[in-house]
């Protein structure tokens, strides 16, 4: 990359404060195609809620000129400023050299910062390959952090009337009022939003039907581990300690949201079901039915409802002929497995996806004599070196960068970038693992590379599933103490077999349905019927302009929110989500962005 004769980091400095000048240059003059023409002929437009108050991606010239058209009156995008410390050079995709900086700006609705990805065409000309804007706070109500934290009176009559304690206990039954907002699931997705929007000083409830917080990771499989690294997977406020592991433990975790709840002062209801919920299209809150453990029925009437279950709902179980005849018992991979007791037991796992291989590898280990049938092919990829591949960015930075630094950079590859960047890498992930994958071919497992060469990256972004990422279980299968049957699915069951479709049985004392969970517009369904889901739509994998439908903004149903996928995903997202939430409690939220300027359905 060409840069003038002076200290390549003022100089990627003067790069990069030109190319901002002039696209705000630009942007005051009201010359969107002068704009537009700052960015490669090959470029992405990221913006998370900053100038669209939507999630949105523009891909090329042309679409960035339609964007900024529509987005910039209403919107405003003022005073671009980069951030302290020179851009630092970059490597994206296959070999394209950048210099990257980090910026702030302002709207209308608040301060943001953004992130750009310059691209040399032509010497000394600089445009934007990667663009990413992003609020980052909404204008009169910052968060209550740092400087702003909450200053408490300390008057000695106003203490003896109420402590601490005692707000915080009638705070949390909701005593007086009902919440603004209503969190169903009490995960990494419901607690990140919840501990959000509590900074922002919206009431919200999180309720969860487990019986104590962190039981959705408690009552898993004996064996279970994070699949990433520590660094990926830190929550809002209160990041994990120096002292964790790298692939933390699922008691550990579980422990960790009681603390995690307890410190940020999370009102949560556990024992606690969603029952049903109504929308008022005139008064706008919702009605909403909860069952108390105790049986009781309660009322409320919220603004805001969110569904923070996360992509494993409803378990997706078919009933097959026979299993009412069957001796053994049949379970679905949702199911706590700790209690049972399996040494010298004839075990078949259905499925072959990453809880299908954690839960085969410790049934196996427990003495079990298990077989996995495989339906379809699988992407697998070992933890080190290959899957650790897809977190460098974040490894590289941990105890260097902020994570907001890194988040960022992270929120600027857009689904569509991360399809050309996915090929080639899963192409070095497939060299490293030669070994792995070619033993298993040799036991008959049955792979993939995913259906457009991209690895299991992109079939998490598109399924949430249909990959592995290898600790342990494929090695059981090379050996053959995991044994495989593959390619075809179950016809019926006997009183003590499992028959498949090409008339071959299988003997079990205990079947493993590990198939995975329905969509989760069905979770929608089942929670507030027909009519919203059916507004709602689907929701997961990309949609119209690359981005997840139906999550982390807006829905087809007013007021209500979808909030899911892995902890990076919920750290990131659930500040936009918190935001929009705000803005309409405070009556400051636009319209939803209507320009379709893609030429796609919004």
């Amino acid at each position: 990359m060409t840069v003038p004769d002076e200290t390549q980091g003022s100089a990627r400095r003067r790069v990069a404060a030109t190319w901002l000048a002039a696209l705000d240059a630009a942007l005051e003059a009201g010359d969107h195609a002068a704009a537009a023409s700052l960015f490669a002929p090959e470029c992405y437009w990221r913006d998370l809620l900053a100038l669209t108050w939507d999630i949105r991606t523009f891909q090329g010239p042309g679409e960035v000129e339609s964007a900024l058209r529509a987005a910039h009156g209403p919107s405003g995008f003022t005073d671009p400023v980069l951030e302290d410390g020179d851009p630092v050079p970059g490597v994206i995709g296959e070999g394209i050299e950048t210099i990257e900086a980090f910026f702030g700006f302002r709207t209308a609705m608040g301060r943001g910062r953004g992130f750009v990805r310059l691209v040399e065409e032509g010497s000394g000309s600089f445009r934007a390959f990667t663009f990413l804007t992003t609020l980052q706070e909404l204008e009169g109500f910052p968060e209550k952090t740092g400087r702003r934290r909450p200053r408490e009176d300390r008057r000695p009559e106003d203490h003896v009337k109420e402590n601490w304690l005692d707000r915080r206990t009638r705070t949390a039954e909701f005593r007086d009022e009902d919440p603004e907002v209503v969190v169903i699931g009490a995960g990494q997705a419901g607690f990140t939003l919840a501990a959000r929007l509590g900074q922002l000083d919206v009431p919200t409830l999180v309720v969860d039907k487990m019986e104590r917080i962190g039981d959705n990771w408690r009552g898993r499989y004996h064996s279970l581990t994070l699949h990433n690294e520590v660094c990926v997977n830190h929550m809002p406020y209160l990041p994990f300690p120096d002292t964790w592991p790298v692939y933390i433990p699922k008691d550990m975790l579980a422990d960790w949201f009681e603390s995690y709840a307890k410190a940020l002062e999370l009102n949560v209801w556990t024992g606690t079901e969603f029952l049903d919920g109504r929308f008022d299209e005139t008064e706008k809150k919702w009605t909403v039915r909860l069952r108390r453990p105790d049986g009781s029925i309660r009322t409320m009437r919220p603004g805001h409802v969110v569904m923070a279950t996360g992509v494993s709902g409803i378990p997706n179980v078919t009933a097959f002929e026979g299993m009412d005849r069957f001796r053994g018992q049949v379970i679905h991979s949702s199911r706590h497995t700790d209690d049972l007791d399996v040494d010298g037991r004839a075990v078949l796992v259905v499925g072959a996806g990453n809880s299908a291989h954690d839960i085969a590898q410790d049934l196996c280990l427990r003495g079990a004599d298990v077989t996995m049938l495989q339906r379809s092919s699988t992407t697998v990829v070992s933890l080190e070196p290959s899957a650790a591949r897809v977190f460098t960015l974040y490894s590289q930075a941990d105890g260097v960068r902020p994570l907001e630094d890194t988040d960022l950079r992270s929120a600027s590859v857009p689904n569509a970038l991360l399809r050309r960047l996915h090929g080639p890498l899963s192409k070095v992930m497939a060299e490293d693992d030669k070994e792995l994958l070619d033993g298993l071919r040799a036991a008959g497992f049955a792979l993939d590379n995913g259906e457009d060469d991209t690895g299991f990256y992109l079939k998490l972004i598109r399924y949430f599933g249909g990959y592995y990422i290898n600790v342990g279980a494929s090695d059981l299968i090379i050996e053959g103490r995991i044994k495989l049957k593959q390619g075809k699915g179950i016809d019926h069951f006997t009183e003590d077999e499992v028959v498949l479709a090409d008339g071959s049985s299988v003997k079990a004392d205990l079947v493993v349905l590990a198939t995975g969970y329905k969509p989760m517009q069905e979770g929608v369904r089942a929670l507030l019927g027909d009519e919203v889901a059916d507004r709602v739509g689907p929701i997961w994998g990309p949609g119209p302009d690359e981005e997840q439908r139906g999550m982390w903004s807006r829905t087809g149903q007013e007021n209500f929110y979808v909030l899911g996928g892995s902890f990076a995903m919920c750290r990131i997202y659930s500040r936009f989500v918190a935001f929009q939430i705000k803005a309409t409690v405070e009556g400051v939220a636009p319209p939803r962005w209507a320009p379709d300027t893609t030429g796609r359905a919004l």
